[in-house]
């Protein structure tokens, strides 16, 4: 029997919208100083992942107002490295936050590094790493809803 990949075959679409998550936390694990801007990351077709507890990630900008699933991100900048401290499903479009201020939404994964970590990529209005924001080993991160303050 052949495998049916849910976002191929658009069946997962319409679920995403309608279906209610809880927030995914963390805080940082190590802030990130470097940009590329011809990094070449292959954000993968599916929109959503689970993060787990204890699971370390990578948060990464761009400002590539085209950035999506199934697409390329060349100009990056690495923000910092999070540990998961409550684990839950995140989705393309879920808002991301350090320290209660939004820095962008969620743009897509590339799994380059995997099965050690994924490389989240957020989109934001200007690309940033996390030692340019002045963040710390500490700060709090936080996908989904629930918090103002944009950086945006």
């Amino acid at each position: 029997m052949k495998k049916r990949d849910p976002y191929i075959s658009q069946i997962a679409y319409s679920a995403i919208s309608k279906t209610k998550r809880r927030e995914t936390k963390g805080q940082i694990v190590a802030v990130c100083s470097q940009s590329i801007d011809k990094r070449g990351l292959s954000l993968i077709l599916q929109p959503t992942r689970v993060l787990c507890k204890s699971e370390i990630h990578e948060l990464i900008t761009t400002d590539e107002v085209d950035a999506g699933p199934n697409k390329t991100v060349n100009r990056i900048a690495a923000v910092c490295f999070f540990e998961i401290t409550q684990g839950s499903s995140v989705a393309v479009g879920d808002p991301v936050f350090i320290n209660g201020k939004e820095i962008g939404k969620l743009a897509g994964f590339d799994e380059t590094h995997c099965p050690n970590h994924y490389n989240i990529v957020v989109l934001s209005a200007k690309r940033f790493t996390g030692l340019e924001a002045g963040f710390h080993i500490g700060d709090k991160v936080n996908i989904g809803t629930g918090h103002e303050n944009s950086m945006t």
